[in-house]
């Protein structure tokens, strides 16, 4: 009996083991595509810019023309999505949130507003 629990203990400690390993080598691998760019990065980034400018540019009392610079930024952030490119993505939100925050915190914050609290 007692010869049977340690060797179920002992089972216990290899499958441990090989999971601990499992879990480093998944690890390393998620950590070696975190970093990725995108060709159309720069792009991306640019494109982000613009449509961040357009809506700061837009009368902040006509609301049909916020929502059509809202949707009109969204359109091009889509573009890359669409291609499935998730690193183009992640640009093109940076450079719209940067553009926001820099030019404009109140609008920023208005849609954003999860970002409140990093005033």
């Amino acid at each position: 009996m007692v010869g049977g629990f340690f060797v179920s203990l002992r089972q216990i400690f290899g499958i441990m083991r090989h999971l601990l390993y499992i879990v480093a080598v998944v690890a390393v691998l998620m950590g070696g595509c975190a970093e990725k760019k995108s060709p159309l990065d720069a792009e991306a980034r640019d494109s982000g810019m613009r449509a961040a400018a357009a809506l700061v540019a837009v009368d902040h009392t006509d609301t049909m023309a916020m929502e059509r610079a809202v949707m009109d930024a969204k359109a091009k952030q889509s573009k890359y999505a669409l291609q499935r490119d998730s690193a183009a993505v992640r640009a093109f939100d940076e450079a719209f949130h940067a553009y926001l925050k820099q030019k404009d915190k109140p609008l920023y914050h208005s849609i954003f507003p999860e970002h409140e609290k990093q005033r």
